[in-house]
């Protein structure tokens, strides 16, 4: 199962018109409806998901920009010439 985390915490609406609240750090499942309806509210990298009782020196370096496009995600395409 692939998995993503919140990246904030906030209320959205599922698919069938319920309210989820999604809180920092939670882990969901990458197929999950709202995940799919929402993706720029989850990410892939793990450090969302951390607990920690002292901030580590690795969560002040810029995440790793994903390459493809995540669960439901569409990417657009910008041509210069």
């Amino acid at each position: 199962m692939d998995v993503v985390y919140a990246t904030g915490t906030t209320s959205v609406h599922t698919p069938d018109g319920a309210r989820v609240t999604t809180r920092i750090g939670e882990h969901w499942p990458a197929d999950d409806p709202v995940v799919v309806a929402n993706p720029g509210l989850f990410s892939t990298d793990p450090r969302y998901g951390l607990a920690y009782s002292s901030r580590p020196a690795s969560l002040d370096e810029p995440p790793v920009e994903q390459v493809t496009a995540g669960p439901g995600e569409k990417r657009g395409t910008v041509r210069r010439g």
